[in-house]
């Protein structure tokens, strides 16, 4: 039963896949780890979900900036990227969206009728490759197969639900799709792209479930319509089946704090982790994920997969500081993954997020590079291990953004505390390291990736105060037993 048992997937990423529709269906190339805390992959190797956001990657993207943006974050350690294939082609100054745009070889992805995109039409040519298109969908192969190349996985989105099915993002909402039309698409999309093992289906799209009225069935009836497509089978989206196992799903909410995917989809068999957007909410990130983590019957993973994006927006700046702080908030809440996107930096480029205008310049900011850092410590630190704990921060906690927060490996009773800022904290070992003489103290900059030296330091009293190196803005203690 999806959802409430391990599924170990034999299938590897299908590189070089063609998504031919007569293709034999493959599993993902990740399932839920046994404990239901995070992904794992064909060989039951924990995935550190490390992701970026294009959403109008298939919309503004020709094939050779599909591969820079890819390669770009390959290079940094990325492994996912997050798009959506009907989201509008969103162009800034003044905002604008267009409904059924053309990609950049000039097709749409909807046939049209009465001036409107129809989703029972997806506008398909014969003839194209992915590298000569002869339609919409001949281009969303190339970057599948682009992506599988490189061993990363597309996290897809259909349809951005906030525009095109709730319809409440005025005054750019427009009332596309049907629960009929959003099953007919589904099924579409699994037929169309079932031979490929690097997809992971997003539901919603910046949008609570219930927006604007009760569009659950609209989602869950896109999640029977992909398995549909995939296998040729039909069920419900409140049956326990085998068949769930052909597509990893989750559903994407809005930034409303502590609105998370759970609160609609938790308990439905399709629903394989829980993804949450805090978006502006930075004050948000840790109690969001916390909220998930700890959730039970079933117990699922849960993935930061929105937070503020790097760059200056109306009233508020983000910079590298504010992108590890959420990231580190939130692997050290339980999260699962976590992706990071761009919006406009300080020169007027950008939105990274689209992709759009002069975007290339956007690839390499201090966020994206802090990445790196983290993703690496939290591997060398035995992350599949971490469980949140909340009695070794005794007091100076601090509050929101600005939390300090810690973690137990349970193997080799290492204790992680990520310091958001360069102020104090008074700790309580007691319970943890009572039976030890001392121990082992080091410092991890996340900025740079840099260790300070490791020291010695005798437990004798309960409560310690400690302090980051100066002029650290963030920083990681690393306690261990001699």
């Amino acid at each position: 039963m999806k959802g409430f048992c391990p599924v170990i997937l034999m299938a590897m990423l299908a590189t070089g896949c063609t998504g031919n529709p007569s293709g034999q269906p493959v599993k993902p190339a990740l399932s839920v780890s046994g404990n239901h805390r995070y992904l794992v992959d064909a060989a039951n190797e924990p995935f550190f979900w490390m992701g970026g956001t294009t959403w109008g990657m298939s919309e503004w993207l020709t094939r050779e900036d599909v591969d820079i943006y890819l390669d770009n974050r390959l290079a940094k350690g990325f492994n996912l990227v997050q798009i959506c294939l009907f989201w509008g082609k969103r162009e800034e100054d003044p905002v604008r969206f267009t409904t059924n745009p053309s990609n950049a070889y000039g097709h749409k992805a909807f046939v049209e009728a009465n001036g409107k995109p129809d989703p029972g039409q997806p506008r398909v040519m014969k003839g194209g490759t992915p590298q000569n298109p002869n339609d919409y969908w001949d281009h969303v192969d190339y970057i599948l197969q682009s992506a599988s190349k490189r061993n990363m996985i597309i996290a897809v989105l259909p349809v951005w639900g906030r525009r095109y099915v709730n319809a409440t993002h005025p005054p750019w909402s427009e009332p596309v799709f049907s629960v009929s039309g959003m099953r007919s698409y589904g099924e579409f999309l699994g037929k169309r792209f079932k031979a490929y093992s690097n997809i992971i289906w997003v539901l919603g799209g910046d949008v609570q479930a219930d927006a604007g009225g009760q569009y659950l069935d609209h989602y869950r009836s896109m999640a029977e319509g992909i398995i549909t497509g995939i296998t040729g089978e039909t069920i419900h989206w409140n049956e326990y089946s085998p068949l769930w196992d052909y597509a990893l799903m989750t559903y994407h909410p809005d930034g409303a704090p502590l609105k998370n995917s759970s609160r609609w989809f938790h308990a439905d068999p399709w629903m394989d982790f829980n993804m949450i957007e805090t978006h502006r909410h930075r004050d948000s990130v840790y109690k969001a994920v916390h909220q998930d983590y700890a959730l039970a019957d079933p117990v699922k993973p849960t993935v930061m997969g929105e937070p503020d994006y790097e760059g200056a927006s109306p009233n508020m700046v983000t910079a590298g500081i504010h992108i590890r702080r959420q990231a580190l908030q939130s692997f050290f809440a339980g999260a699962a993954g976590f992706t990071y996107g761009g919006k406009i930096d300080h020169e007027g480029n950008g939105p990274l997020w689209s992709p759009y205008n002069n975007w290339k310049e956007m690839l390499d900011m201090e966020g994206a590079s802090s990445m790196t850092n983290i993703k690496s410590f939290c591997l060398d630190h035995a992350w599949p291990d971490w469980t949140p704990v909340h009695d070794i921060i005794q007091s100076d906690m601090g509050e929101g953004e600005y939390q300090k927060v810690a973690v137990l490996t349970r193997q080799d009773s290492i204790c992680l505390v990520y310091f958001p800022d360069n102020s104090s904290a008074n700790l309580d070992l007691a319970n943890h390291y009572a039976a030890a003489e001392d121990i082992i103290v080091q410092w991890y900059n996340p900025a740079s990736g840099a260790y300070a030296e490791t020291c010695k330091m005798a437990v004798i009293v309960s409560s310690i105060k400690v302090r980051p190196p100066d002029h650290w803005p963030d920083a990681i203690l690393i306690l261990r037993e001699k």
